[in-house]
């Protein structure tokens, strides 16, 4: 039986016909380390709870000093582990998180350990030139410092997507490279301020309200869909390092997000117009909403620097002053942080010291949860937590969404659309057939991937063994452009004596141009998840 099922890529639908039939082939490579997540589902709310007392971390909190509150009723805690430099202390590993246990690796010593992973976000979006060194120089004390457990990526977002500088590595020196090829790219927030400034010029010469009211709404939708993207792109990343295994943390190099686009503006030349009809709020919601379902912390660094650190590159025509404007976008980049359980660092232009406050915080806090069992089913969950033990301040996130194993699995499927040669529990040979005409100026593809049978769990059903596994493909461009991944398909698959692949082909239609097509297969049994990938210059 053929199957048809639609998923959005690029810019087009592109119609996927699934067609399924065993195969024999050659043993499947070996399944390489890639620090990737088990594809579970959530079983606790687990906190990284930072305790600091004059600046420095407190080690010596027993469960009993901390006030947990979920939804504004106080509940007892179910775990407790103490995390110092990556090691997991109990003083019993047996009150640890199972999902903490999973996220850790087990040392030569018998104990278990977390490795951090940190993804480096550059928005340079709404970056200038002359904003980004202070933050570079920042992040290249950071990579000094790694440890040999120690993955990082930097990824750059400009002009609608996002592009991976360096995929997760331990290398330093890649990773020191990719900083330096960064200083020679120039950021898109250049040619949008000489935009801003056309407009913001014809607003202060026209002579009548109504057109500069106008030139203010056709700014502010522009800034609308750019501000959405943006967004929408940063909840992407977010989801594709929640597919890591470890404590994992964002680094946001960015100048801030208008929640209302185009409010600074409106305010500038029409301070009766309340020019908020543009607002990207529920997009900025999804964010924070990503980062919470995935334990993901974020920490804030205002790339700007003093607020009268000002060039004459940097010096606005504009009648709303530097410190308005600031503010105006700073919302965003406190809230990135604050909700999380990071730190926003802005009015400074040296970022040694806070890089190596996230590196401490990101080795060293507590890990606290609590059964998911024992709470409300709800779909979000307000979190309050703090000490009895005086002069001590407590830092964490403010909400918890507990997560699914089919939303962990879409974070695998971003993360390898994100970072190539990504590595699962098993691996997906991939190939993509000679393109063909695909009308409308689209060409066709298939697209055949190898399902090794060894690698799932096959149970009986209906007097015969059978297994069920999840695919979903998506594409990315040389550029960087990226679909949106398809709906899982569940494929049944009979277990056939003497063969070892099950083949699963889709016929893919797509524009022109090179494309890496990435596949994840879930084995729906035991949430295990394989990658494959091909890569094709489409003519």
């Amino acid at each position: 039986m053929t199957t048809r099922m639609y998923c959005r890529l690029f810019t087009s639908f592109a119609a996927l016909a699934l067609a399924a039939g065993p195969l024999a082939a050659a043993d499947p490579p070996a399944r390489l380390p890639g620090g990737v997540r088990a594809a579970v589902e959530v079983t606790a709310l687990d906190l990284d709870v930072v305790a600091t007392k004059d600046g420095k971390f407190v080690p010596d909190l027993g469960r009993e000093e901390f006030v947990v509150k979920v939804d504004g009723k106080a509940v007892p805690l179910d775990y407790f582990t103490r995390v110092e430099e990556g090691t997991l202390f109990g003083p019993d590993l047996s009150k640890a998180s199972p999902d903490l246990i999973l996220d850790s690796i087990r040392d030569d010593a018998g104990g278990r350990y977390l490795a951090r992973q940190y993804l480096v976000y550059f928005d340079d979006e709404h970056l200038q030139p002359f904003d980004r060194p202070r933050a570079i120089e920042g992040l290249r004390d950071l990579f000094y410092k790694l440890a040999p457990s120690d993955q990082v990526g930097i990824v750059r977002y400009d002009r609608g997507t996002t592009r991976a500088l360096v995929p997760f590595t331990t290398s330093k020196e890649e990773l020191l490279d990719g900083l330096a090829k960064l200083e020679k790219l120039p950021p898109g927030g250049l040619s949008w301020r000489s935009q801003s400034q056309t407009d913001w010029a014809s607003a202060r010469s026209s002579r009548y309200a109504y057109e500069r009211q106008n030139i203010i709404r056709n700014y502010s939708a522009q800034a609308l869909v750019r501000e959405q993207a943006a967004l929408k792109d940063l909840r992407r990343a977010i989801s594709a390092l929640a597919a890591r295994s470890g404590k994992r943390t964002m680094i946001y190099v960015g100048a801030g997000i208008e929640l209302h686009p185009g409010q600074a503006f409106a305010q500038a030349f029409s301070p009766g117009l309340q020019q908020f009809e543009y607002d990207v709020t529920p997009d900025y919601l999804a964010v924070l909403r990503e980062a919470n379902e995935s334990g993901v912390t974020i920490y804030s660094i205002d790339a700007r620097g003093l607020t009268t650190d000002v060039d004459a590159g940097e010096q606005s025509p504009f009648e709303l002053s530097p410190f308005e404007v600031r503010m105006i976008r700073r919302e965003v980049l406190a809230g990135l942080a604050e909700e999380t359980g990071g730190v926003l660092f802005e009015n400074r232009n040296a970022f040694k010291g806070a890089v190596e406050q996230i590196y401490r915080e990101s080795s060293t806090f507590y890990s606290i949860g609590v059964t998911l069992s024992n709470l409300p089913k709800k779909e979000e969950h307000s979190i309050s937590v703090s000490v009895t033990r005086p002069g001590v301040k407590i830092r964490t996130r403010s909400k918890f969404v507990p997560k699914s194993a089919d939303k962990a699995s879409r974070d695998h499927i971003e993360m390898a659309l994100l970072t190539p040669e990504t590595k699962g529990d098993f691996d997906v040979p991939v190939s993509v057939g000679a393109p063909r005409p695909g009308g409308m100026g689209r060409r066709l593809s298939t697209l055949e991937v190898r399902i090794p049978l060894g690698a799932l769990t096959f149970k009986e059903a209906a007097g015969r063994p059978e297994a069920a596994v999840d695919v979903t493909i998506a594409a990315v461009e040389d550029n960087g452009a990226r679909s949106d991944p398809s709906r899982p398909q569940r494929v049944t698959i009979p277990l056939v004596r003497g063969k070892d692949f099950y083949v699963f082909s889709s016929d893919l239609k797509t524009r022109t141009g090179n494309h890496r097509f990435v596949v994840t297969v879930k084995d729906v049994a035991t949430n295990r998840v394989g990658f494959g990938s091909a890569s094709i210059r489409i003519e």
